[in-house]
């Protein structure tokens, strides 16, 4: 799958080392989130040690579990978004991770794009914001996807800043729990600067890279849609759905954080 010379790879993967230290001065808070109906969410928020360009919230696919403990330990730490967090940090940005609400602790899975899912995100990102004064992006990736564009899709205007898809699900699989997709929420709706990053080289049957186009021309109200391909990489340690392969942009973490990084400071 890897079409990287072993030099370039050994070249990545020393960049992706560097980039996973923990910057220097940043801080860290666990924040517990009031929801609605007496539910609470765990957030791990991480700040730059200079005042934040903007702040991420982040979207880990498969089931959604993190493990946040009290002291912001992270029990699963392998998902794209989760394992680039200090990454994102070095680039400027805040970088909340939530987890599971209190009242869907085992799993998300037919809860991302309910009303309720987007609620709970709305009290989420408003603590955030306060936490940070920073404007606040939604980034998702594979399943989380499913949560980011239900979420801006809801939002009153003026609350997001703008929102970021990585290895967007646009097919449902066989089954049950995985029947969501992009393109249950209204993506009409959505009203915000959106980027779509991919990997050519992803196998994920969810997120055929086919389905770009079709995600691209269905977000006919963002005032800007862009989309990002990447390829290549290191060979895949995991199911080509899940996040140590292509779909989960295995071995060229610095090369996307970078190119994304980029384009939301530009937006």
């Amino acid at each position: 799958m890897s079409r990287h010379s072993s030099g370039i790879v050994a070249c990545s993967l020393g960049a992706w080392l560097l980039a996973s230290i923990p910057p220097a001065g940043a801080a860290s808070a666990v924040l517990d989130v009031k929801l609605g109906a007496g539910a609470t969410d765990r957030v791990l928020l991480l700040q730059p040690d200079t005042p934040p360009t903007a702040a991420l919230l982040m979207l880990p696919g498969g089931n959604g579990v993190v493990g946040i403990s009290s002291s912001g330990d992270i029990a699963v730490t392998g998902n794209f978004l989760v394992r680039t967090r200090d990454a994102w940090v070095k680039q400027g940005f805040a970088v909340a991770i939530p987890d599971t609400p209190s009242n869907h602790a085992n799993a998300l899975f037919g809860v991302r794009l309910t009303p309720e899912y987007a609620d709970a995100l709305r009290r989420i990102l408003d603590a955030v914001r306060a936490k940070t004064n920073a404007p606040v992006w939604l980034v998702g990736t594979s399943q989380g996807t499913n949560a980011g564009v239900n979420a801006a899709s809801r939002l009153p205007a003026g609350e997001l800043a703008g929102l970021v898809l990585t290895s967007s699900v646009t097919e449902p699989g066989s089954s049950p729990e995985l029947r969501e997709t992009v393109f249950g929420a209204n993506l009409a709706a959505i009203s915000v600067p959106t980027l779509i990053a991919y990997n050519t080289d992803d196998k994920c049957a969810l997120t055929p890279v086919g389905n770009v186009a079709r995600l691209k021309m269905a977000l006919t109200k963002a005032p800007r849609v862009e989309v990002l391909s990447f390829s290549g990489g290191l060979p895949p340690k995991s199911k080509p759905c899940e996040a140590m392969s292509a779909h989960g942009f295995y071995g060229i973490e610095p090369e996307v954080v970078t190119r994304i990084s980029q384009w939301i400071k530009g937006s």
